[in-house]
């Protein structure tokens, strides 16, 4: 469902932005490097809770830093520009953007005295980061592991409904940790899976 949405938004949004980006002379680093600026900033407007409306506005600059998150890549294709070195930044951003926005997550619940929810966030954090590094992992051994029940573009989405409700329902926040704690430590294991079964069948 995932895929065929992506390759709608790629045909009638993404491509025609990333080729207007292109004629500004933008290049695919920088729009990388703004992506994980505005990760930062949603990361800072979670955990300050003297902004009003501080989960509002966080949900919109977090879907905004996950459309730069398109664009670079599409940026790449585009201008053949498709380098390793490249890769690699987008790689470490989206890790780096991963931490600030679940380590704001986790200094709102410790400021609000709700250690489950802190110990959560830290959880879902450690889950997310796992399913990230065994794909990577995969890959440098030539295995495909993109599979599973929460990949990153299901965390971001995740992650927008549950800012963008708790500005009206405080709970609802707490509940998407609660699925992404879970969700990761269940990918974890069926990309873990995925690639003991591809040794076993290459043995």
């Amino acid at each position: 469902m995932l895929y065929k949405i992506r390759n709608t938004t790629a045909k009638y949004f993404e491509i025609p932005i990333a080729k207007f980006l292109i004629k500004l002379g933008i290049t695919p680093n920088l729009v990388t490097i703004i992506g994980l600026a505005l990760a930062i900033v949603t990361a800072y407007l979670i955990a300050d809770q003297s902004i009003t409306n501080h989960f509002l506005l966080a949900s919109i600059v977090m879907i905004l830093s996950g459309v730069m998150d398109l664009f670079d890549g599409s940026i790449a294709r585009l201008t053949n520009n498709v380098t390793k070195f490249g890769a690699f930044i987008d790689s470490l951003s989206d890790r780096i953007a991963e931490i600030a926005i679940f380590l704001g997550i986790s200094i709102y619940f410790a400021s609000n005295g709700n250690t489950l929810g802190s110990s959560l966030t830290l959880l879902a954090l450690g889950g997310s980061l796992s399913v990230s590094y065994i794909r990577a992992r995969a890959e440098a051994l030539s295995i495909e592991c993109k599979a599973g029940l929460m990949a990153r573009p299901e965390r971001i989405i995740c992650l927008f409904i549950g800012l963008f409700v708790t500005n009206w329902w405080v709970h609802m926040l707490e509940i998407v940790i609660w699925i992404l704690a879970i969700a990761s430590i269940i990918t974890t294991g069926q990309r873990f899976l995925i690639v003991v079964k591809n040794f076993n069948n290459n043995n």
